[in-house]
């Protein structure tokens, strides 16, 4: 009798009896079948009868009444997102005594990542709390790690979990950790004891790893900046101002501003003013491979940006064919959120022609300030009217689009436009540009002044500009064109991709 009565306890402490009374209202649409997430987080200690949906997402009484309209009180996305403090004040009413003190003055706090970016409460087993899961969350923006320590890929599996070394709740340099564990992280394939007897280290280093019997030495007295491979192994995750790069475009199949702010992996920091490059910078090649359009995937350009007198001057060149038709840049200053942060992507939306959610409406490139609401089933968006475009043109909340045809006889076509609700093509275009094709290899000169009047971005010694650009040609299956990422230039050389020399 005793067994039974066991048996019905533990069954009440997982039971819906046992859950809150607000978590029991949201049942209704979120427990969809034995999959839905919402399990998980209620079987595990985060559900209980003092602690449910609202503990984290607030009473939410509007989202209750109208849930495809009305996000809840605090959203962790995807398809809705609260603000970086919203999200993370549930999580540090509780844990900010113990494991997250120190989280203000973390560096994953300073960039805008919230505690969900890498937890997922939602799931039976958080990958971050899992032994091995860590690797596959955190190698996600530091990618060095995706090889293993020092970059020796064999021996993946048998690396330590990174919190063996960092503190992701704190400041990330791994000093204080390892102080407190005596270098676990490092013990975990070298044993100083064993590799003197083998002969591995010089009678210098067996003389100085004698000091690693005192308890306030760490490996990073000496060996420090080695466990992740040399510091040019990756792309830097801040840019590096340069006049003159390579600029790898790719294909990117059907994405678009709209999965990018709801299904992609990435929504939550998007929205929450990350910008496409802080994740994928440097794997623009593996993001056109892994569409599995035709080859080729990627092209790289030579690009080269800088002033000469009042003058914009961009020289372009990249290995190609005959039929590579025409070469597009888009450039925003700040004045429109979406394009600083998604670049050209701002413009490309899933109602498009020959995209996801493409009701034949023959919609062209958009902005998604210029519309009155967001799309809804059966509701398309309606395009705002002339007088708010036009306030929003006079606030800077445009982008200026470049756009130069090519063919193999040497010449170029130049133009721009301004994109809003649509593109409207200059009449008198600034932009002039020369394009020649010899021995497999397309060289272009684009020119445009400074300072282009009405309509045009205006380049000044104290701006910041992002722009992407886009390369077509028949050789492309599918959306008949490579892309960028947006990257950014200034002409000073703070803080951006480019600097104009």
């Amino acid at each position: 009798m005793r067994k039974v009565w066991v048996v019905l306890s533990v069954l009440l402490l997982i039971s819906p009896l046992a859950w809150s009374s607000d978590s029991q209202s949201c049942l209704g649409c979120h427990d969809f079948g034995p999959e839905s997430p919402v399990h998980p987080m209620l079987e595990g200690q985060h559900g209980s009868a003092e602690q449910g949906c609202a503990s984290c997402h607030g009473a939410s009484v509007e989202h209750s009444q109208r849930p495809t309209m009305r996000s809840p009180d605090v959203s962790f996305g995807p398809r809705w997102g609260s603000s970086v403090g919203d999200q993370d004040a549930p999580c540090l009413d509780c844990h900010q005594q113990d494991v997250a003190k120190h989280w203000q003055d973390s560096l994953h706090m300073s960039n805008q990542m919230t505690c969900v970016t890498c937890h997922d409460l939602h799931s039976e087993q958080d990958k971050v709390l899992a032994a091995g899961g860590q690797l596959a969350v955190c190698s996600i923006c530091h990618k060095p790690q995706q090889h293993g320590i020092h970059a020796i890929s064999e021996k993946l599996d048998e690396n330590p979990d990174c919190t063996t070394c960092h503190n992701p709740h704190a400041d990330q340099v791994p000093l204080g950790v390892m102080l407190a564990n005596r270098s676990a992280g490092c013990r975990t394939c070298h044993d100083l004891v064993q590799m003197s007897a083998e002969g591995q280290s010089t009678a210098k280093a067996r003389s100085y790893h004698k000091v690693m019997a005192q308890p306030d030495r760490t490996c990073l007295d000496c060996h420090s900046g080695i466990a992740h491979g040399p510091a040019d192994a990756v792309a830097p995750f801040v840019p590096l101002a340069v006049a003159s790069k390579t600029v790898t475009l790719f294909n990117p199949g059907q994405s678009d501003i709209d999965w990018i702010l709801s299904e992609h992996p990435g929504a939550q920091p998007f929205r929450q003013g990350s910008n496409c490059q802080q994740c994928h910078r440097g794997d623009e090649a593996a993001m056109g491979e892994s569409m599995g359009a035709k080859a080729p995937t990627s092209r790289d350009l030579e690009v080269s940006i800088s002033t000469e007198g009042p003058d914009l001057v961009m020289q372009v060149s990249w290995t190609g064919g005959s039929d590579d038709s025409s070469l597009a840049l888009m450039w925003g200053d700040g004045g429109n959120n979406a394009f600083r942060r998604g670049g050209c992507w701002a413009a490309c939306h899933s109602d498009m022609p020959g995209m996801s959610r493409d009701r034949g409406q023959a919609l062209g490139k958009y902005l998604a300030d210029s519309r009155q609401q967001v799309k809804r089933i059966g509701q398309p968006a309606l395009v705002k009217d002339k007088a708010a475009l036009e306030t929003m043109l006079a606030a800077g909340n445009f982008v200026e689009m470049w756009r130069v045809e090519i063919a193999a006889g040497d010449t170029a076509q130049a133009n721009t436009a301004t994109l809003q609700a649509d593109l409207t093509w200059s009449d008198d275009s600034p932009l002039q540009a020369t394009a020649s094709f010899k021995a497999g290899r397309w060289q272009m000169l684009l020119r445009r002044p400074l300072q282009a009047g009405a309509s045009h971005k205006a380049f000044s010694a104290t701006g910041s500009y992002t722009f992407g650009m886009a390369l077509h040609g028949k050789q492309h299956q599918g959306g008949s064109h490579w892309v960028s990422l947006p990257m950014t230039l200034s002409l000073d050389g703070e803080d951006t991709d480019f600097r104009a020399d």
